[in-house]
């Protein structure tokens, strides 16, 4: 473990981009020679500015910036297709739209006739349906940007529940602390003050930046809960079949994949024809290598069981994505028996988070990880991605979101009572997930102040507490409180929440496209990371929207037609309306 601990510079391994002018006349092989000649001299230099004494320091050899011109393969044009696709049927939908009003005020123009001072309007027979549109007239309908648009709009309807909207706010704000602790790395890694990165990053702000990784445990705890809200109120009184098991695993899979998939091909085949820079064409050498090589295990949710290295994977954010899907398929299982075997199920959710917090703890302790980051190739494939040490925090919104359904009406007798028991309640979450991510600012300056059972057992319970104290801090609001449904459950957040999973997708690529494109070094400072957060931030969710709009929604519009939700008619109505009863619902924004 000693080999893989850092005096300054404990969080990951970290790469310094260091750029220096020369002559024109010198090509690759002569900057490689000069850099063997002073490669001593210089790493020496780098050592003193950055104060690490150890000896697991590389200094990788020059990358000479050549001519980067796009790569037009088979797969670039495909890529290109793709897009152009997209946004020829949204303006296809668009056409349709106007040419089908305009079709439809010619109709109630021809049926009105005049007689004298009276107008009659000429209704359809009794019995009679309007005629429907086409198959493809539905499927290019789905596509459509301005319906898709009004879909993304609150409807203002006061529909679903109000004690949990304060969780939008939560999503809005996870998202950015995930941007923000990337904007970090990645400024880092261009830093023209090199010589302050040992205050900086020794600063005790620094936990709180890569606390942003407790922002993926509340992604988790989101997706437990509403898995089992939704889960429950829709099969609770119904039998689950074989084929409900499956319509669950295609909707999960519309629901993600084809945003998935745009997002892997602009980012692989087009981000070529926006970026540019000195080291653009090794973050395009990177992609490919990865894409290459493991994009299949991205678009097959296994790429975090699959990939070794964050560096390997094509989409390296998108293990989340794997995680979560894998979790997903083997709840559904358990919640079955929840539903039929109440004490069981939960017997069962509270084992599994036993086993996986014990053996997060042993592999924590075994391997040497620190509870402040840790340089050891083994932490991301062996402990940071595997469902089997994320899934605690995914279980506890399980049993959260059990709770709430079956208890909701005596904690909001009991809490109802006190607005000061919500205020404490509420406080104590809030000091719960200050304390956790502010607790090992001690590692920052020395690795060596947590004992290896203290960093375990930190890495260990760290995730689940976090996200247990979300659930004390919304406590007010899910028995009912006002405050924090005003503050955090208003139409802002209630709409940046849709775009929560697009805004996710694509960050990375904004910033690494950034990044890259860098033609020179940038000052490094805390203020200059939130800046550019809040920039990248903006520019994620407009971009998230246009994936919203052209891919999110019209895919799910698709669903509803391809695999439709039966709606049930009496059976006093079915006589009468046999031929006319509807035969496609489809669910509120809100519900979807």
């Amino acid at each position: 473990s000693d080999v893989y601990k850092r005096q300054v510079l404990p969080l990951l391994p970290l790469s310094l981009y260091i750029g220096f002018c020369g002559s024109k006349l010198c090509d690759e092989a002569d900057y490689n020679v000069i850099l063997e000649m002073s490669r001593q001299p210089l790493e020496n230099a780098i050592r003193n500015m950055l104060h690490i004494n150890d000896t697991n320091f590389l200094l990788f050899d020059a990358y000479v910036p050549s001519e980067f011109s796009p790569n037009f393969d088979q797969l670039t044009w495909t890529s290109i297709f793709v897009v152009f696709l997209l946004i020829g049927v949204a303006a296809g939908a668009l056409v349709f739209k106007v040419f089908h009003s305009m079709q439809k005020r010619k109709e109630v123009s021809e049926s009105t006739v005049v007689e004298g001072s009276t107008s009659l309007i000429v209704s359809e027979a009794i019995g009679s349906t309007e005629p429907k549109n086409s198959l493809l007239i539905s499927i290019i309908s789905c596509f459509d940007p301005i319906q898709n648009f009004k879909k993304f709009l609150p409807d203002g309807s006061g529909r679903g529940d109000p004690n949990l909207s304060p969780f939008n706010a939560v999503r809005f704000f996870m998202i950015y602390w995930v941007i923000l602790g990337h904007e970090v790395v990645a400024l880092a890694t261009l830093a023209a003050n090199i010589q302050d990165l040992p205050d900086i990053l020794t600063n005790p702000k620094t936990a709180w930046l890569y606390g942003g990784e407790f922002a993926v445990d509340a992604f988790f705890y989101l997706s437990g809960f509403f898995f089992v809200f939704i889960f429950f109120k829709k099969f609770k009184n119904k039998s689950f079949g074989p084929k409900d098991f499956i319509m669950t695993l295609i909707h999960r899979v519309i629901r993600i994949l084809p945003t998935y998939i745009v997002v892997l091909l602009i980012y692989w085949k087009l981000l070529q024809f926006i970026g540019g820079g000195p080291l653009f064409g090794m973050l395009e050498k990177m992609k490919n290598n990865s894409c290459g090589s493991h994009g299949w295990a991205d678009l097959l949710f296994i790429n975090n069981l699959i990939v070794s290295n964050a560096n390997n994977d094509c989409i390296s954010w998108g293990w989340y994505l794997g995680c979560d899907m894998q979790i997903f398929v083997v709840m559904i299982l358990v919640s079955l028996v929840v539903m039929n075997y109440n004490l069981l199920g939960k017997a069962i959710i509270w084992t599994l988070m036993i086993l996986s917090l014990s053996y997060s703890f042993n592999l924590a302790y075994s391997l040497g990880f620190t509870a402040f980051g840790s340089a050891s190739p083994d932490y991301f494939p062996k402990y940071y991605t595997p469902p089997w040490t994320r899934a605690p925090p995914y279980l506890f919104g399980m049993l959260v979101g059990l709770w709430y359904i079956e208890e909701k009406g005596k904690l909001t007798k009991f809490f109802s009572r006190s607005r000061l028991l919500q205020a404490i309640v509420s406080f104590v979450g809030l000091y719960t997930m200050y304390y956790i991510v502010t607790v090992v600012e001690p590692l920052v300056k020395d690795n060596t102040a947590f004992t290896q059972e203290q960093n375990a057992l930190y890495l260990s319970l760290s995730r689940t507490g976090f996200v247990a104290g979300i659930t004390a801090f919304l406590m007010p609001s899910l028995v009912g409180g006002k405050l924090l449904q005003n503050l955090l459950g208003n139409r802002f957040f209630e709409t940046t929440a849709k775009l929560n999973f697009s805004t996710y997708m694509i960050h990375l690529v904004v910033i690494l496209c950034s990044v890259y494109s860098t033609k020179s070094s940038l000052f490094m400072s805390y203020e200059t990371a939130i800046y550019r957060s809040f920039f990248t931030l903006i520019v994620s969710h407009l971009l998230g929207l246009l994936l919203y709009l052209f891919v999110e929604q019209p895919f799910f519009n698709l669903e509803q037609i391809f695999f439709p939700t039966r709606k049930r008619v009496p059976k006093n109505e079915a006589s009468i309306n046999e031929k006319s009863c509807l035969l496609y619902t489809s669910p509120s924004p809100r519900d979807s």
